[in-house]
């Protein structure tokens, strides 16, 4: 059942959808806008670094350079993968 929860969170909001679909890998939050938007923007940039909070706090990426202030890489989690793989087999939206 925590898996549907985890996947009840991310399919919310189409940003942490669209976050958890281009992560793959260690990759900056700026490398996701160009990924998802394919141009910098700010408006871009806090979307993508307010999804990537909040997949953080549900424990589904993680900070992989936590005592950098910037040039933070952010990857999957475990249980990251497996909403992944999950929302995979359903075909994102």
């Amino acid at each position: 059942m925590a898996l549907l929860d985890d996947v009840s969170f991310v399919k919310r909001a189409k940003n942490r959808i669209r976050v958890l679909k281009e992560l793959d890998g260690a990759l900056m939050p700026s490398e996701l806008v160009l990924r998802i938007y394919g141009k910098r923007s700010n408006t871009y940039f806090n979307i993508v670094s307010r999804a990537l909070n909040e997949l953080a706090e549900a424990k589904l990426v993680k900070v992989a350079n936590p005592n950098s202030r910037t040039g933070r890489l952010y990857t999957l989690k475990d249980k990251g993968k497996k909403v992944k793989k999950f929302l995979k087999n359903q075909s994102f939206k």
